[in-house]
């Protein structure tokens, strides 16, 4: 069915194309769900070879190596044995669909495919997708605005709501300034009163530079937590290796997963000798255009107003919206001069893009108040 009476956003996949990277397979990390009727050609043809799940719901997906390394279908040179019966989620892959009071299509910039301006036409293949999937889509979205009408009348109710575009466009201006550390500090401090909080127009008083990088740093490390190496952060470097951080014991464990889904450990970083960087020329531009694109989300906001609901409401939805975007500016510029520690470089437009290509994925599997199709 045409998918023409769909409030749909694709402005983020406007002027960007992409190719898959041999060398990365990062989207074979992921562990592929199965559409019901894909789940009896998989049963029939490769029975030994997909799991049952359980969270966040029930559902058949494709065996790992090793039960947590990369999916049983991966050869060893990161090409898929498979290929032709690949299943859905495979298929959409860079593609995130995001429904909340409308689907927006959103391009996961952890992937090295989309950075090389190279392939398909972003835009075509994401209409390509909402037309395929038109009519889960009405119906998921049907669900997801009573969630967000549900989630608005809260809001009005405690007297904390503030609309998506005034949100968005109070911010709008101020968003060169993210790349300073000093202005994120003051930004958090407003989020965190009593009272509703306007964007500010400068960093006032100065903090001391020690207290700053303490506090990119611990932003940082709880951003790295997870309840296992396998639940943690994957970094896809440019000669494919998949490298993980893993927060722990006030140091960031880093290993190195093999094809098989084993893991080799390379060295133990203490998080203090990480300097925090600042972007610096074309790495300026490119960290202002993914925050930009990160005020645009629906995902985004939807992650604010998850916080917002599960803080019970207590909270104005402006001082939690802008607070979320300045903590995801910290991070940002933290695990960015991580990945520099450890490549040795500084935020230059190629440092500031590996760094949001080992963020981009995280950012997008925070939970939210809407739904992923």
């Amino acid at each position: 069915m045409p998918a023409n009476d769909l409030d749909v956003d694709m402005s983020e996949l406007e002027k960007r194309r992409f190719t898959c990277d041999e060398k990365c397979g990062l989207c074979c990390l992921c562990q592929a769900e199965l559409l019901p009727h894909e789940v009896d050609l998989f049963k029939r043809s490769y029975p030994n070879r997909i799991v049952m799940k359980d969270r966040p719901h029930r559902h058949v997906a494709l065996a790992l190596k090793k039960g947590e390394g990369p999916c049983d279908f991966l050869l060893q040179n990161r090409r898929c044995s498979i290929y032709k019966d690949r299943p859905h989620y495979c298929r959409q892959f860079p593609f995130h669909m995001y429904l909340g009071t409308r689907v927006q299509v959103e391009l996961d910039l952890s992937c090295r495919g989309v950075w090389t301006d190279q392939g398909e036409d972003a835009l075509v293949a994401g209409g390509q997708l909402v037309a395929e999937n038109a009519e889960a889509l009405r119906r998921t979205l049907q669900e997801s605005r009573a969630v967000y009408r549900e989630f608005e009348a809260n809001c009005k109710e405690a007297g904390i709501y503030r609309p998506a575009e005034a949100l968005r466009r109070d911010l709008a201006p101020q968003i060169p300034r993210f790349a300073d550390v000093q202005y994120l500090a003051r930004v958090l401090d407003l989020s965190a009163e009593e009272e509703e909080m306007e964007i500010p127009g400068d960093a006032g008083p100065e903090y001391p530079r020690r207290e700053l990088e303490g506090s990119a740093m611990e932003t940082g490390l709880e951003s790295l937590s997870a309840e296992d190496v396998y639940s943690a952060p994957v970094y896809c470097d440019p000669v494919g290796r998949w490298n993980i951080f893993l927060a722990q014991d006030g140091g960031v464990e880093w290993s190195v997963m093999n094809d098989d889904g084993g893991l080799t450990p390379v060295r133990t970083i203490d998080p203090a000798q990480v300097k925090l960087l600042a972007p610096e020329g074309q790495g300026l531009d490119v960290f202002t255009s993914y925050m930009r694109t990160l005020n645009a989300r629906d995902s985004a906001l939807g992650y604010a107003y998850y916080l917002v609901d599960d803080y019970g409401y207590e909270d104005f939805v402006a001082n939690t919206y802008n607070g979320t975007m300045a903590t995801a500016a910290l991070d940002l510029l933290w695990r960015a001069s991580l990945i520099a520690h450890v490549r040795g470089g500084k935020l230059d437009r190629q440092g500031m893009i590996e760094g949001i290509i080992a963020y981009d994925m995280d950012r997008l599997d925070a939970p939210t108040i809407g739904a992923f199709l």
